[in-house]
């Protein structure tokens, strides 16, 4: 028998793991102007960049529910973080695309599965504002990111520095993770039941296809915005990189006040302000009145930041604890689909007219959200609930 653990501290540990998740998706943005030069690659191979990494996401999200019933939370975890601290030392010293590419994988493969155990075990075992608190983690490890590669540039030294500093910080939360591998509450390992049958394909479908926008904006506003500024908008490369992790803090930022208010405001509220407020930013980006542009990347980021939270804390209600790590696994894998896809459809446009397509594209799929969203809410049979201190709550409408 092992001693138990507080789930405080197993928080904890889920909280640190998404920093280090928000760090690695917060660099590539501000490191791929200079990490292209060294590698002789046009600035739209981002996109292909982007969708090699968001192969492995997507196939991490697929198998995530099936490989978390076979080895549990914490060995699964100590596996995949693994795979990722490795991942993270290739792209330190990868002398090649092809060898780029192939860390790309890796870091996308560890990332898909630790979003995908983590949330589950969270919207499991713990309420919407936990959820939050979580994705909050994210946003600081996100708002970071950009600041230590402007750092760095800044500094004389070259963006392999980053990748470095990412590799051992994973590697330090492994051997944390491995220390505590058995401590995890283990019911994700059952076979998963049939609760909430009557949760049909349309429901999933339509929250799939909603991870998958939701998140290739969030990653196409993140990933692009950097090269908008700097190449099309004459921003000094260190002022831009501020703006940049004003985006992802504006993400944080969100995501905290939802931790501490989120119980108190109605889910519909939260996800109609969210969708609501990320056109308007949108719009403001590519309108860009005298140069204020840049305004709307904290805008955008503080009105994503109530989506994925809240979408996820509310799966387990629709489809029931045993399924959800699953269907949280397909969700992931559609998000992941979405932040590659989206960013490398940008990266084509770009190439046949310019950077400036970015704005009306932004706000083009931002417009989409509500349509796909009442979708959703079309096919959902019953209203959710979620968990809270260890009771059962129905979210305000």
């Amino acid at each position: 028998m092992f001693a138990a653990i507080s789930p405080r501290r197993l928080l904890a540990v889920g909280f640190l793991a998404f920093i280090v998740l928000g760090l690695t998706q917060g660099v590539i943005g501000v490191a791929w102007p200079t990490m292209r030069v060294d590698f002789g690659r046009p600035l739209p191979d981002l996109g292909t960049l982007l969708v090699f990494s968001v192969g492995g996401y997507f196939l991490a999200g697929l198998a995530a529910g099936s490989l978390n019933r076979k080895y549990g939370t914490g060995l699964l975890l100590t596996g995949t973080m693994s795979i990722g601290t490795l991942s993270l030392a290739l792209y330190a010293i990868a002398g090649s695309w092809p060898i780029l590419l192939l860390a790309s994988i890796g870091v996308g493969f560890s990332g898909g599965l630790l979003d995908s155990v983590v949330n589950a075990y969270v919207a499991v075992h713990h309420g919407t504002r936990t959820m939050n608190l979580l994705h909050a983690s994210f946003g600081i490890g996100a708002t970071t990111g950009p600041l230590l590669v402007a750092s760095a540039l800044a500094r004389g030294l070259t963006w392999r520095s980053a990748y470095v500093v990412l590799a051992v910080a994973e590697l330090l939360l492994v051997v944390t993770v491995f220390a505590i591998r058995h401590r995890w509450p283990e019911d994700s390992r059952q076979e998963p039941q049939k609760e909430h049958g009557q949760v049909g394909g349309p429901l999933v479908l339509g929250l799939v296809g909603l991870f998958f926008l939701h998140v290739g904006i969030e990653s196409t506003a993140g990933q692009w915005s950097y090269s908008l500024l700097t190449e099309s908008r004459e921003v000094g490369e260190f002022a831009a990189g501020i703006w940049v992790a004003s985006y992802w803090g504006g993400l944080m930022g969100g995501r905290l006040l939802l931790g501490v208010i989120g119980n108190r405001v109605g889910s519909r509220l939260v996800l109609g302000l969210s969708m609501a407020g990320t056109a308007v930013g949108a719009a403001i980006l590519w309108w860009d009145p005298v140069g204020l542009g840049v305004i709307a990347l904290p805008t955008i980021g503080f009105s994503l930041a109530g989506l994925f939270p809240v979408l996820v804390a509310l799966t387990p209600s629709w489809v029931g604890d045993k399924r959800s790590a699953a269907v949280i696994g397909y969700q992931v894998a559609g998000a992941s689909a979405g932040s590659a896809v989206l960013p490398w459809g940008v990266s084509r446009l770009i190439d046949a007219k310019d950077l400036e397509v970015l704005g009306p594209f932004l706000l083009a799929a931002a417009l989409l959200m509500p349509v796909l969203y009442v979708y959703v809410e079309k096919h959902a049979n019953t209203k959710p609930k979620v968990k809270e201190s260890g009771s059962t709550r129905t979210l305000p409408s």
